[in-house]
């Protein structure tokens, strides 16, 4: 699973294991309350395995999540 990390820190590709919308969007609102946006993409790669792609705003992501909105979505 592809997922495109937008903020306003930079944007970032990850790649992991697949999960659904709303297990992600459950799991990212929970870490946000935790460690908040800067510190996002570690511990997201930290506790659900995940890598950082090289960035190509070109690649399909199967989800966003916005870190400026809090907004977990499927792009089309």
């Amino acid at each position: 699973m592809i997922l495109y990390i937008e903020s306003v820190y930079g944007d970032v590709l990850l790649h992991g294991k697949r999960m659904e919308e709303a297990e992600l969007r459950q799991k990212a609102n929970e870490l946000l309350k935790i460690v908040g946006s800067k510190d996002f993409l570690s511990a997201f790669c930290m506790r659900y395995d995940y890598e950082v792609l090289p960035f190509d705003p070109h690649t399909k992501a199967d989800y966003v999540v916005d870190l400026d909105t809090n907004w977990v979505y499927k792009p089309i």
